[in-house]
């Protein structure tokens, strides 16, 4: 049976995540995350997209990505190829690292747009690894309440949706809606497909 082809268009955002197979780790050590954000900027120059958003876990990662002129299936193809076969070759692994097909939601409002943002960024404390986002190393976090740089994420449309300063405005919204996001999570682990539409409650 043919698999369902994903919806693309020009422009079209996505929250996109994929976990490791057997819900195994796919990050081990800093370097692998190091590489994996690296490769990731590698695939952004050879197929342009933007990321709004990310969060790397131990065993999975999400991204809040627009596409510009490349389908969504390509980038994903190409990020998740080269480093299956990076992790493999360090750790003398063979086989599938990542969990059958990447899973992607298609994100048509402002509304989904920004509790994507916030689920996406909070994965870290609701995981028990940090108390507050800004603790957790590895997400887009500390970029949009302006503790870091990073040339891979791109702040503006988050930045877009509040009044100044937006990096203390964006950080009010994130941790002061808790629950929003507890029913975010249950929309996620039941409706988040290959391609879904995603609707805001």
């Amino acid at each position: 049976m043919a698999r369902k082809k994903r919806i693309w268009y020009p422009g079209a955002v996505y929250h996109l995540m994929s976990r490791g197979n057997r819900h195994q780790e796919i990050f081990r050590e800093p370097s692998d995350y190091e590489f994996f954000l690296i490769l990731l900027s590698d695939v952004e120059k050879r197929y342009p997209f933007e990321i709004h958003s990310y969060c790397l876990m131990t065993n999975h990662f999400h991204f809040l990505m627009e596409t510009k002129n490349i389908e969504i299936w390509r980038i994903m193809k190409r990020l998740q190829e080269v480093y299956s076969g990076y992790f493999n070759s360090k750790y003398g692994l063979d086989g599938h690292l990542f969990q059958g097909r990447y899973k992607s939601c298609l994100v048509e409002n402002d509304a989904y747009f920004l509790q994507t943002s916030r689920y996406i960024h909070l994965n870290p404390v609701k995981a028990g690894m940090v108390v507050h986002p800004e603790d957790y190393r590895w997400s887009s976090y500390q970029v949009l309440i302006r503790m870091d740089e990073c040339p891979l994420v791109t702040t503006e449309r988050v930045w877009s949706y509040f009044a100044k300063p937006e990096n203390v405005a964006y950080r009010l919204f994130v941790e002061e809606n808790s629950l929003k996001t507890e029913e975010y999570e249950k929309e996620i682990r039941t409706g988040i497909g290959e391609n879904e539409t995603c609707l805001p409650w």
